[in-house]
């Protein structure tokens, strides 16, 4: 017997990171009909979707908070990350250092999310995620093109695609969630 009620974690990110109306009224929509008999995969799906269009129709509407939502994000992630994994590689070394990197990289990007989404609209969260994916992406590029990988070990590389390609954006979303939680929230995303 499938439960009633939909995913928790899909449902949360709908509520947090979609623009308010659109939020609400497609959230409806995708319970009555989870509820109705649909599949958990296509909840998420549908969430996921919403998410992307959100997040695209932001883009589209406010470029200029668009930048400085990334603009913000990177600049508190970046300097995080590197001053926080800077200091473990200090007490911890060899492969272990980066069972320690790991959390250390999802809260720096938490920090940033979490910051990005109280200073900025909530799709502005996807966005910043987003743009975390483009960049790995175009970084792991960038490298493969240059004969670099044949020098990174195996572990230090499946390291770097864990941290940039999972752990940064979902700790990203983790902490628009976080903000989004808060009860003195101010309403950024109005039109």
């Amino acid at each position: 017997m499938k439960p009633t009620h939909p995913p928790a974690l899909a449902t949360k990110l709908m509520e947090s990171l979609v623009a308010g109306r659109m939020s609400e009224a497609l959230l409806g929509d995708l319970i009555e009909q989870y509820q109705g008999g649909r599949s958990r995969t296509w909840y998420w799906w549908q969430v996921l979707h919403a998410l992307v269009i959100s997040a695209g129709r932001e883009v589209r509407r406010r470029k200029l908070q668009t930048v400085s939502a990334i603009i913000i994000g990177c600049a508190t992630a970046l300097p995080l990350c590197y001053a926080s994994t800077t200091l473990a590689a200090r007490f911890v070394s060899g492969y272990k250092t980066f069972l320690v990197f790991l959390p250390l990289v999802f809260f720096s990007a938490a920090a940033s999310g979490w910051i990005v989404r109280r200073s900025c609209p909530r799709p502005m969260v996807v966005i910043y995620a987003g743009f975390c994916l483009v960049a790995s992406a175009v970084s792991f590029a960038m490298y493969a093109w240059l004969p670099i990988y044949d020098r990174i070990p195996l572990p230090v590389l499946a390291f770097l695609l864990a941290s940039d390609f999972i752990i940064g954006p979902a700790g990203v979303l983790a902490g628009g969630i976080w903000a989004s939680s808060d009860t003195r929230e101010v309403r950024l995303d109005a039109p």
